[in-house]
């Protein structure tokens, strides 16, 4: 078993920030790079890779690996990526670049998900389900979004309000809002709507009304409108090894403090740089208490902005899936399992013959306390056999269990007003940020290596000529100032 606790985990942060705020030491005899890129995940990478990995350029990796958030590894035979990752794309250039990535080994996925419900399978999306819900729930779920959907309606003001004029009340509440709570780890009415996309599924009357009596032809889970791509060996990430191949990476160089006005970082292990240019891909609520010059109001806002934070547990298991589906989401509020993957059915090296590889994502956040491990895979475990994925604990051969700090970024509705002073700040800094969590947004991964590109483009003094036609979920994900294409 690995990992390491909430509260020790913190504690590390904390006193690594404290290390940095205290250091004096002299920056004159700091190294000096023309260009740092904080972070060797995809778009750390991408910016490094869309340069042409020049010797100026040089990335600083706080783990011993690339990768990030994508990586992967392989233990007793099965692989793990740390937490789901698939390639959604319909962008041309993606699909041709992490193809070339892997020599052209990856699988084409067609994505089955299954939604589990106080003892009852459903089909994903569920709203377009209703003939696996129980009665009378299921009837109530019907009438409410005849009702409600029929009616007109100001815009919506938040996720909650969304879900009723989608949905109807009882669906929105039952189902939804119940997810939300697990995965968000906040209630849908403290959430803004600009994430949303075509990430849920707002259902035709007809849809609705036909799912009442049978199963519709055809799934309506969004994921298969676009390209679904996974390494066929090696994980997730696979993908990033090309990337990374003639880098100029440093490896174990965790951030502790930084002076963005004097271009000066320093590292837990006592190294300095300064630079002329800095491109960053840090975790924004991990970076602003490390920085000397931040102002109240940078740090004020860092604070407002959330993200959360996960248990990934791993279970080797000595016989073959039970279920067809990918992955399972878990509606029900009394169980600790949010979203359930099954390595395997990424592609069939991440598992030995015969046996079945599941991964299970328990989530948490300052709003949200996580229980203590040892509690979390006692429960996790008698979850997944009364769901009929495991037969029984003799089956079980491993399970491990680890923290993940870097969860989702929480759209809440403070989100907006925090991280336009926080980009702002940054802005008169000259600092560019790519990645999901420098960025602060629900990016997938072909907009965090497009971000890379971009970047590389700004710092070569190049007109952005990106092509994000077929990447975007949201409008969000798209830069304001992309001039190249539509967003679509």
């Amino acid at each position: 078993m690995f990992g390491c606790t909430l509260e020790r985990s913190y504690e590390i942060q904390t006193a690594l920030r404290r290390a940095g705020a205290n250091w004096q030491g002299d920056k004159t005899l700091a190294e000096h790079v023309k260009i740092a890129i904080l972070g060797a995940g995809l778009s750390g990478l991408s910016t490094s890779y869309h340069l042409g990995h020049p010797s100026d350029a040089v990335i600083f990796e706080a783990k011993s690996h690339h990768g990030g958030h994508v990586h992967s590894e392989t233990v007793d035979g099965f692989t793990w990526d740390d937490g789901p990752h698939i390639s959604f794309t319909s962008n041309e250039y993606i699909k041709t670049l992490f193809s070339d990535l892997v020599d052209g080994e990856y699988i084409d996925l067609y994505i089955k998900a299954v939604n589990w419900y106080e003892g009852n399978w459903i089909d994903h999306p569920a709203q377009t389900s209703l003939w696996q819900i129980p009665e009378p729930l299921r009837k109530k779920c019907l009438d409410s979004f005849l009702d409600y959907t029929q009616r007109e309606h100001e815009p919506p003001k938040n996720y909650e309000q969304w879900l009723h004029q989608a949905m109807g009340p009882v669906f929105a509440d039952t189902f939804p809002a119940a997810y939300t709570r697990k995965y968000w780890t906040c209630e849908p009415r403290n959430m803004d709507v600009d994430w949303i996309g075509m990430r849920i599924l707002r259902p035709e009357k007809d849809d609705v009304v036909n799912s009442y009596h049978r199963a519709l032809p055809e799934t309506m889970y969004y994921v298969n409108s676009r390209s679904s791509r996974y390494p066929r060996n090696g994980g997730f990430w696979a993908y990033c090894h090309q990337l990374a191949a003639g880098a100029h990476i440093r490896y174990n160089k965790q951030l502790v403090a930084a002076n963005f006005s004097k271009r000066w970082l320093r590292f837990s292990d006592g190294t300095e740089i300064t630079y002329d240019r800095l491109v960053s891909s840090a975790h924004l609520q991990h970076l602003i208490p490390m920085l000397e010059d931040a102002t109240d109001e940078l740090r004020t806002a860092g604070e407002t902005l959330t993200s959360s934070i996960f248990y990934r547990l791993d279970f080797h298991v000595n016989h073959p899936p039970k279920r067809e589906e990918l992955w399972v989401y878990v509606y029900d509020e009394d169980k600790l399992s949010v979203r359930i993957s099954v390595t395997e059915k990424f592609a069939e090296s991440n598992a030995p013959a015969g046996k079945t590889g599941i991964q299970v994502e328990v989530y948490g956040s300052k709003w949200k306390a996580l229980p203590p491990q040892d509690e979390v895979l006692r429960r996790v475990t008698a979850e997944l056999i009364e769901f009929g994925l495991v037969e029984n604990e003799t089956f079980i051969e491993r399970k491990d269990v680890r923290l993940v700090p870097t969860g989702q970024i929480v759209y809440d509705l403070n989100r907006k007003g925090a991280i336009r002073e926080v980009n702002s700040w940054l802005d008169k800094q000259g600092i560019i940020r790519v990645g999901r969590y420098s960025e602060w947004k629900y990016l997938m991964s072909d907009t965090c290596v497009l971000g890379g590109r971009r970047a590389a483009q700004q710092l070569m003094g190049k007109d952005d000529d990106t092509d994000w036609r077929g990447v975007a979920i949201t409008a969000d994900d798209v830069p304001e100032d992309a001039a190249s294409s539509p967003r679509s």
